[in-house]
């Protein structure tokens, strides 16, 4: 790899996004966002540390990761610089725009869910995945009549392969370097159980013995996030799954959601969705 390269690639439809980057140096994140979507990330070359849920893993290329829909999640550097990838956004509705037989789609649908979302096949089942990487990478630089049938129907192929493999590679817990300092992984899963509550950084590191100025330091270092940041994902996340499942106002909805300031919880939720709380309600009983 010798120069930065993108592509991109939007569904007529909106049912599937797709993204290649080709990065030179080192690179992470630093836009934080939850989307509705399903994600695969396909590393095609380099190295990566990828934070998802509570855990960090270091993706290796090959390696195929799997993140559910809402799940709070971000890349990092590893420490080796350049790196390329695809990422796939895949609507649910691309499924039923395919007809797909509801019990294939769900077993499509699997490694999403799965513990350890990541799979990592031998050769030749590795060789085959990049094959079809790469036809659906050519496709999206050079579209020909027919791109867009082209690549919903290689997404799925690419995720009926990786299902049909799962017994080859999938990752288990024991298999995966523990990327993520222990310490961080408990106060990850502390917040994740505890954001309706006010949590302050000092509390929260007064409560695990540790001082603020490390918590906030380890804490960045290892998931990505800043400690607010992380706390206000998970709480934009909630507001989201209240304001499709429930008639409540926006304004307990916030509260409900851990905010205790409604114009915060308006401005951090407008970053991260790209919508008000109320044109995501909106847009999302439209689809319904």
């Amino acid at each position: 790899m010798t120069k930065p390269f993108r592509a991109d690639y939007h569904d007529p439809a909106g049912y599937l996004n797709m993204e290649y980057d080709r990065r030179i140096g080192y690179f992470s994140m630093t836009v934080d966002h939850l989307h509705d979507h399903y994600e695969l990330y396909y590393l095609l070359s380099g190295e990566r540390i990828y934070f998802i849920k509570d855990r960090s893993y270091r993706v290796r290329a090959g390696d195929l990761v799997f993140v559910d829909r809402n799940a709070v999640h971000k890349t990092l550097d590893s420490g080796r610089p350049d790196h390329d990838r695809l990422v796939l956004y895949i609507s649910p509705e691309l499924f039923a725009d395919l007809a797909v037989p509801p019990e294939l789609a769900e077993g499509l649908k699997e490694p999403f869910g799965w513990d350890v979302p990541i799979l990592r096949l031998p050769s030749p089942a590795s060789e085959a995945v990049e094959r079809m990487v790469g036809e659906m990478v050519n496709e999206m630089i050079h579209p020909q009549a027919g791109s867009s049938w082209l690549l919903r129907h290689r997404t799925v192929e690419l995720l009926l392969f990786a299902y049909r493999s799962r017994h080859m590679g999938t990752v288990r817990s024991a298999d995966t370097e523990p990327v993520l300092h222990p310490k961080t992984q408990a106060v990850v899963r502390y917040l994740n159980d505890n954001y309706r509550q006010a949590l302050t950084l000092p509390e929260v590191a007064e409560a695990f013995r540790i001082s603020p100025h490390y918590l906030s330091r380890l804490f960045k270092q290892t998931t990505g996030f800043t400690f607010s940041d992380y706390l206000n994902l998970l709480r934009v996340k909630e507001a989201q799954r209240l304001l499709r499942e429930s008639d409540d106002s926006i304004t307990d909805i916030a509260w409900r959601s851990g905010f205790s300031n409604f114009s915060h919880f308006g401005k951090m939720f407008k970053r991260t969705v790209q919508l008000s709380p109320r044109a995501y309600r909106q847009q999302y009983r439209m689809r319904s």
